[in-house]
């Protein structure tokens, strides 16, 4: 676990965009196309903020990104609590090079299971492989309460061994119905990256650094194969941390 802490929000998204252009760039060197997923709230936040700033967005292969979203509300794609919205509002319309077939979205269909499985079976048109996908980047926030996507504390989805994709009806933040990545797929990818700020995170934070992991924080079990995780935080988010 590598943290990143900066004194102010301008330090924080050039640090934050920086990590996140070189990310880009290896994975197009590497293999031709940069997989990369975003949750919603502040996570989606700082990404749309950085590249409306000219000096990052034009340092990045557009039309070689392929953008997923982590965890989406079971709510239409125009609606304002749908995760897909915030990303396509701040960042895919504001660059036209972005490919629209390299764009996978959440779509609300009969049912959550079957909104589930669809969501898969995109990905499994990137994902060639027996096993779980491996994304270049998963961009991740943390809820107060320590949950990412839509994997809450004690939930049973934590338990979730072999599906890409699950949903729930019973999250304990509104609204009930999300659809998310599984915990295997978050640990299989090459790189995650939180985004944790302000004062009310601090205690999570302490607890995820300082303390071994637990199922009642759920972002305290992203321990990624590759061991490649960072974690970039204001200084209120960070204030309780002893070292």
């Amino acid at each position: 676990m590598k943290l990143h802490v900066k004194s102010s929000t301008t330090d924080l998204s050039f640090a934050f965009a920086k990590f996140l252009i070189e990310c880009s760039s290896k994975a197009i060197s590497d293999h031709g196309y940069f997989a990369v997923g975003f949750s919603g709230g502040s996570a989606a936040t700082m990404v749309c903020e950085c590249f409306k700033q000219a000096e990052f967005s034009e340092s990045v292969d557009w039309s070689k990104w392929k953008i997923f979203i982590c965890d989406e509300r079971y709510v239409d794609l125009s609606d304002p609590d749908s995760n897909f919205k915030s990303i396509y509002d701040g960042l895919i319309v504001k660059h036209s090079s972005i490919l629209q077939e390299n764009v996978f979205k959440m779509n609300k269909l009969s049912s959550l299971e079957e909104a589930a499985l669809d969501y898969e079976e995109q990905m499994k048109t990137v994902f060639v492989t027996d096993g779980f996908p491996c994304f270049d980047l998963l961009v991740l926030g943390m809820g107060p309460d320590g949950h990412i996507c839509s994997l809450f504390p004690n939930h049973e989805l934590l338990n979730e061994e072999s599906k890409w994709v699950s949903y729930l009806d019973d999250s304990p933040k509104p609204p009930p119905q999300r659809i998310t990545f599984t915990l295997n797929v978050v640990n299989n990818a090459s790189c995650v990256l939180f985004v944790v700020t302000g004062e009310s995170k601090a205690e999570k934070v302490k607890e995820i650094v300082e303390n071994p992991p637990t199922r009642s924080i759920p972002a305290s079990l992203v321990k990624p194969i590759h061991k490649n995780v960072h974690w970039f935080m204001d200084t209120a988010a960070a204030s309780l941390l002893s070292k």
